[in-house]
């Protein structure tokens, strides 16, 4: 393969994907953790180097985004395949790596860039907004007003939404990339 066409080793996509949602669920563990409380504390306190705190959340956003991201291909996934929403439910890809020319793997891995990395950050963020939500109910804390709770339900169907929009996407673009006919020649 050449030089120019392997992945970039910073992935800016895997941080959307994981550790923004994986920052939510981390901080909604403030709510029953003075340990997790203190260390968002610490990240924005100005006597503190960036590297101290800031890269152990970071580290824990990680983390937890991975698990999240494990609980939505649990969940998130399963749901959207789903035979019940009929005309709504995302086919399963499957994708046979043996025809993929290696020519195409930036194709692919532009593709994956620009729609599933958006579906795995709107999916986790769903399941870490979910998360969030019974975290805080289950701390007790005041009962948020009746506009932030239908705010908060329209921003998890929108994220359902979008989610959903960004895999079908996806697997449509994988497809024509797989049953573009082939014009090179395999060496």
């Amino acid at each position: 393969m050449a030089e120019d066409s392997k992945p970039a080793t910073f992935d800016v996509g895997a941080i959307m994907a994981f550790v923004a949602p994986g920052f939510l669920a981390f901080a909604s563990l403030g709510y029953h953790s003075p340990l997790v409380k203190g260390w968002l504390s610490a990240a924005v306190d100005k006597e503190q180097s960036l590297v101290g705190a800031s890269l152990f959340m970071f580290l824990a956003s990680l983390a937890i985004g991975l698990v999240v991201s494990g609980v939505r291909a649990l969940s998130i996934d399963r749901l959207l395949r789903c035979k019940w929403l009929g005309k709504y439910a995302v086919e399963q890809l499957s994708l046979d790596w043996a025809k993929l020319h290696h020519d195409d793997l930036p194709v692919l891995l532009t593709i994956r860039d620009n729609s599933y990395r958006y579906y795995q950050f709107y999916s986790n963020a769903l399941v870490a907004l979910v998360f969030a939500t019974v975290a805080r109910w289950y701390a007790q804390v005041p009962s948020l007003k009746f506009s932030v709770r239908a705010g908060i339900a329209t921003v998890l169907l929108v994220l359902l939404l979008s989610a959903r929009d960004s895999l079908k996407s996806y697997i449509t673009y994988v497809k024509q990339l797989m049953t573009k006919p082939e014009v090179r020649t395999h060496e």
